[in-house]
């Protein structure tokens, strides 16, 4: 889908003017008019949608935005909150007030979450971990419908680009009952697809990942965790997070019974 910024903002605008006003409405609030549309555009979300289609749409590295870093704050939380929006229950309520979801905003998050990926960073969330499990989720690979968005192509071309049978396929690799690509391959095909931008150099840039992200262990324990993830079949990063967090309920839990 390609779009421009402007088109971007304009759709933006209108959906977050009407879900101000009805928010509003609905919690009693006074909306004294265009006073308040004009904070729309200093917003957190509204700066955090136009640094997303920035490193997203155009490839351009700017803020916390870029390769190695993490998705995470305003642009984590303007995720979730696009996330939610593109429901069927949230649609329903929103078509009752002649508004809708902003798809161009939408893809643009999208763009931005698929290339940190792209360049070696990581998501703030893993929802396909929430959906099929543990070991089954989107750690360390791209989706397909990822692959399309930054190759500029509807997923059902990028499906059959992954047919086995092609000459030269979008390799694949089978994560329970989905078929996702690695980065490795996602890097390799998109670099001959022509409506693939790819991101900027920029010397400046700095990457940013919260501290708790990188911690630093023992050579034998690091290699310890590597072939633990290999024997269950689960990327690193995963089951890396997922022992930092079963170790944090154990010791909360061992809290409690003190």
């Amino acid at each position: 889908m390609t779009f421009s910024k402007s088109e971007m903002q304009e759709e933006l605008f209108r959906f977050l003017v009407l879900f101000q006003r009805e928010t509003a409405d609905l919690l009693g609030w006074q909306i004294t008019g265009s006073a308040d549309n004009s904070t729309i555009k200093e917003s957190l979300l509204w700066n955090a949608v136009n640094e997303m289609y920035d490193y997203g749409v155009s490839g351009i590295p700017n803020g916390p935005l870029g390769p190695g870093s993490i998705i995470d704050g305003a642009h984590a939380r303007t995720e979730m909150f696009f996330r939610s929006v593109d429901t069927l229950p949230m649609k329903i309520y929103l078509d009752a007030g002649d508004n809708a979801p902003p798809r161009l905003a939408i893809c643009a998050v999208e763009s931005a979450v698929a290339r940190i990926v792209l360049d070696g960073g990581d998501r703030h969330t893993d929802y396909g971990t929430d959906v099929h499990g543990l070991g089954k989720g989107d750690g360390g690979y791209l989706t397909l419908a990822e692959v399309a968005i930054l190759a500029d192509m509807d997923e059902r071309s990028v499906r059959n680009a992954a047919n086995p049978k092609l000459a030269d396929p979008l390799k694949t690799t089978p994560i329970g009952k989905r078929s996702l690509v690695s980065v490795e391959e996602a890097n390799r095909w998109l670099a001959g697809r022509k409506g693939f931008v790819p991101t900027r150099h920029n010397e400046t840039f700095v990457k940013h990942r919260p501290p708790e992200w990188d911690i630093e262990m023992p050579e034998d324990v690091l290699e310890l965790i590597k072939q633990k993830a290999k024997d269950c079949g689960i990327p690193f990063s995963i089951f890396l997070k997922q022992a930092i967090l079963d170790a944090g309920e154990k010791a909360m839990n061992e809290g409690k019974q003190k």
